[in-house]
């Protein structure tokens, strides 16, 4: 675990601070919609776990799994990674956190924008004895080298992200061949209530548009779990072999 910095990039030289268990990579924050500026509040961190999170899922998604049951469904299309597994969006890490508590799971890195959920996710996971490596980055964009991850989880963070293609040539980019990509997001609502969500910074999107970016970015073997309006979603890297 990150404890002090500054970071340095092997290969550009540049330098980022790291404080508090957290390295810090945003050189410019892009704008936030609402919704974003609100997680990015304290208050709102140390109670996002309890009373934040429950009341996000139910407004958009209709739907609040017991943290078991979404656990189990989220580590089952995970699969077995063979290299370390990043968590974008991870808000607090609880989900980080277990997965790091799993006897011979690979390394667990967890990355969101907000320094006051990162924060309060290095205080959980020292308190849960997990072995996490917080970041503060803004996806689409991710800091990880070529080929270097197992998995890359986006559970109930993948309708903050604006550009979808630049994503996914992104986790496709940093997944090693048979990768996977988990993620959640819930089905866009109707014309009217659509703008709405985008001015709240959100942006659902279709089974259709979601398959046809992972195809486009080289992402094979989709697969989508219907709990409507909630979409769970895996993808996987392309082989080796395929690739050729």
């Amino acid at each position: 675990m990150l404890l002090f910095g500054p970071l340095r990039c092997g290969e550009c030289r540049a330098t980022y601070p790291v404080a508090e268990g957290v390295a810090d990579l945003v050189v410019e924050h892009s704008a936030a919609g609402t919704v974003q500026r609100g997680l990015e509040n304290r208050w709102v961190a140390r109670s996002y776990e309890r009373y934040v999170r429950p009341v996000l899922e139910r407004a958009l998604t209709r739907q609040e799994l017991d943290r078991d049951s979404e656990y189990l469904l989220y580590r089952s299309l995970l699969g077995r990674p063979e290299a370390p597994v990043l968590d974008v969006g991870c808000g607090t890490g609880l989900l980080a956190r277990r997965l790091a508590r799993e006897p011979d799971f690979p390394a667990v890195a967890a990355m969101d924008v907000s320094r006051a959920m990162l924060e309060e996710g290095v205080a959980q996971a020292r308190e849960a004895g997990a072995a996490v490596d917080f970041l503060r980055a803004e996806a689409p964009h991710l800091p990880f080298q070529d080929h270097s991850l197992g998995a890359v989880l986006m559970a109930g963070s993948l309708h903050f992200v604006a550009d979808l293609g630049r994503l996914m040539l992104e986790v496709a980019r940093v997944l090693r061949p048979g990768g996977r990509w988990v993620a959640s997001t819930y089905v866009p609502p109707g014309a009217a209530a659509a703008l709405v969500h985008r001015r709240l910074g959100l942006h659902p999107r279709g089974e259709a548009l979601l398959r046809t970016e992972a195809a486009a970015a080289g992402l094979v073997r989709f697969e989508r779990v219907a709990l409507p309006p909630l979409l769970v979603l895996k993808a996987e890297k392309g082989s080796a072999e395929s690739l050729r």
